[in-house]
């Protein structure tokens, strides 16, 4: 018997704030509450049976914060929530997740989606239970040790990106010229359709207006003196929410899909290759699809480091024209938990606004993992 076609029903995200910027404060348990709150106010939607969120940075936000977020944003007790940690490919997992439920037939409607506030992730204090005595004592930065740095590796993600960068012969010019390009196409392309408005914030407050590549040129590498990652090349630490409601073929008759998911994949490399992860993922999606890379009208590729995205780029054979053709992570910002399921729904404003067609959403997750899927926007 055929698996019945999954579909996605609505999309909506929260403009994303600059790191210590206009979501400072409001916490990532929060943020996800006005996600699905935004997306969820149309009563015409079914309500979901199960929510999958994705947070990579919890501590703070209580225990299982996927349903602290479901019952504080009006869900009824009955239903269920899990809270996701696949660290930048948490929130995408859960759509992953939620296709079994559905094609199971276990629910009849799923949230997915995820939240990070990177501005309030706290610093830790190990070893303070049992008590300190003399010397001095480290206070881990617990966005920067459980966040940035790979404990297979030892090496925090930016370092393994100049690795890759060095082995697949991207430059520093390469990597500014595109977050250049990130830049220019984020302020030129109008993503307000798909945000869940807030009094404290209507647009991605990490966009610049004017970023030429000769000003990227002047900022010093983070991780070496001879290095090409910088704070202007690599995606920016934010702050946001995303949320997709998903459904199966012939449940809900009565709504009109968003999209229909056609195909979903996962692979692994090493460790120290995790930017190019996305790679084998993409591949193996599109072998199992029967597709090439000239069928998918618009991709969005997580951009974690534009050095990165070059890698996969080149490698896959994405056209740069039709690739995260509304900036990305380096502009927009990369709030972790979120940055899954945010790049789809940007996939899926990008893809209506041209009429439909079909469109990937990739990303690489630290310790050399990588998720594709496959979306059509009907016509």
């Amino acid at each position: 018997m055929k698996d019945p076609r999954i579909c996605i029903l609505a999309a909506r995200r929260l403009p994303q704030g600059r790191f210590g910027g206009s979501l400072r404060g409001l916490g990532a348990a929060e943020l996800g509450r006005l996600a699905v709150e935004g997306l969820l106010q149309d009563p015409a939607l079914p309500r979901p049976g199960r929510v999958l969120w994705g947070m990579a940075r919890s501590h703070g936000n209580g225990m299982n914060p996927a349903r602290t977020i479901a019952l504080r944003a009006g869900l009824p007790f009955s239903g269920s929530a899990t809270t996701l940690n696949m660290a930048c490919g948490s929130s995408l997992a859960g759509l992953h997740f939620a296709m079994a439920l559905l094609e199971g037939s276990r629910e009849e409607a799923v949230l997915v989606g995820g939240s990070e506030a990177m501005s309030d992730t706290p610093f830790l204090l190990p070893g303070l239970r049992w008590g300190y005595r003399t010397g001095h004592r480290r206070v881990p930065d617990v966005m920067h040790d459980d966040g940035l740095r790979c404990p297979l590796t030892g090496l925090l993600m930016g370092e393994t990106i100049e690795r890759l960068a060095a082995k697949r012969g991207v430059t520093r010019q390469d990597a500014d010229a595109y977050a250049a390009e990130s830049h220019r196409r984020a302020a030129s392309t109008d993503l307000s359709a798909e945000f869940v408005p807030l009094e404290a914030l209507d647009h991605d407050e990490c966009i610049r207006a004017s970023c030429p590549a000769a000003e990227l040129a002047l900022l010093p590498p983070v991780f070496t003196p001879d290095g090409q990652v910088t704070a202007g090349n690599a995606s920016a630490l934010s702050d946001g929410a995303a949320a997709i409601l998903l459904s199966r073929e012939g449940v809900h008759p009565e709504i009109r899909p968003l999209a229909w998911v056609r195909g979903w994949a996962e692979a692994g490399v090493d460790p120290m290759d995790m930017g190019e992860a996305p790679v084998p993922a993409v591949r193996r999606l599109l072998e199992e699809q029967g597709l090439g890379v000239g069928d998918v009208d618009l991709w969005e590729l997580n951009e974690a480091f534009a050095a990165q995205v070059l890698v996969c780029q080149r490698q896959v054979g994405i056209p740069l024209e039709r690739l995260n053709v509304g900036g990305g992570g380096i502009s927009r910002g990369h709030p972790i938990g979120a940055s899954g399921v945010r790049i789809l729904v940007t996939l899926l404003t990008l893809l209506r606004a041209r009429g439909g067609g079909l469109g990937v959403a990739t990303l690489g997750i630290g310790g050399g993992l990588g998720q594709a899927v496959l979306v059509e926007v009907p016509a």
